[in-house]
């Protein structure tokens, strides 16, 4: 697979508002069009130019002379993290992955990050980097460290799935910062588990250029790359909570790969989910099974207390 056809991977998705105000994982409240968040744009929580991040704030609008007014109560908090094969991408582009979390009065953090050829692991550095930063500034956006969830998909699942591991590993990465907040739970789309299992994936297709090789860059470097920041090697007994997402048909992320994740995550005893789509591609469910999808994801975090 050549680099051009990641183009592909960066996702063009609709984006509309509306949101529903609630202060934790419940799916009770009424209703409401998007009047209760207000959105910080290309906040910056690094030097380099794609360290940035854009935040939803709840609160109120109250008009002059102030105009909004943030929540006085804490909101449990949504850090997405886009996709794109870690080769390209956008934070602007990942509206429908968030609208239901602003619907139940969320705060959400949407985070880019470092892409590119040869470039891992930049990304995880940087998501690394980003929750550090969101641990320093809690307090500016009301956030609530000890309800956080982590979310992404396909590479951003990865991002997700490794970042939210390593923060619960003492000492794993020079931006370990999980003994200042609490991640409830690791949302994740479709997301790479294993690395080299998907080097491997294309390989066994006659495709020695893919994204995953792409990223690693020099081919000596993927095993170490692979064992230190593959979502299937870094399982621990303090491993959060964590819902996947997968589709059968998923032609670009194999869905054995996460099969073969949760079925680690069970002997572990890590409380895990795997919701699966017989008919589902890379980013191609229905309608529907995205209602049921959602509804899956909300029952699960209801019960990581």
């Amino acid at each position: 697979m050549q680099k051009k056809s990641f183009i592909l991977l960066a996702f063009i998705l609709f984006s509309c508002k509306n949101n529903h105000n609630k202060s934790d994982f419940s799916q009770e409240g009424a209703i409401f069009w998007g009047t209760r968040y207000s959105e910080a744009t290309n906040v910056k929580y690094g030097e380099a130019a794609e360290q940035k991040l854009d935040i939803y704030s709840q609160g109120q609008w109250i008009g002059e002379p102030n105009y909004w007014k943030p929540d006085s109560v804490k909101h449990p908090t949504l850090v997405y993290i886009h996709g794109g094969g870690w080769l390209g991408g956008s934070k602007d582009q990942i509206t429908p992955f968030i609208i239901a979390y602003l619907q139940k009065g969320w705060n959400v953090v949407n985070v880019e990050y470092r892409t590119g050829d040869g470039t891992a692991p930049l990304a995880v550095d940087d998501c690394m980097a980003a929750l550090q930063w969101l641990t320093r500034n809690a307090i500016s956006y009301n956030i609530d460290l000890d309800n956080i969830v982590i979310s992404g998909e396909s590479a951003g699942g990865h991002l997700a799935l490794i970042t939210g591991m390593l923060n619960s590993i003492p000492g794993s990465h020079k931006y370990y910062c999980g003994d200042s907040l609490k991640i409830k739970a690791i949302v994740n789309w479709f997301g790479i588990t294993d690395i080299a299992g998907v080097d491997n994936f294309y390989k066994k297709q006659n495709q020695e250029s893919n994204y995953a090789s792409i990223w690693v860059g020099n081919p000596t470097r993927m095993d170490s790359i692979s064992n230190v920041f593959s979502p299937v090697n870094r399982i621990t007994a303090s491993t959060p909570p964590i819902i996947s997402i997968h589709g059968r048909k998923d032609s670009v992320v194999p869905y054995d790969l996460a099969s073969a994740f949760h079925i680690k995550l069970s002997k572990a005893g890590i409380k895990n989910d795997l919701v699966t789509i017989d008919d589902g591609k890379h980013l191609g469910f229905t309608n529907k099974e995205y209602q049921y999808i959602f509804t899956r994801i909300f029952d699960f975090l209801d019960q990581q207390k």
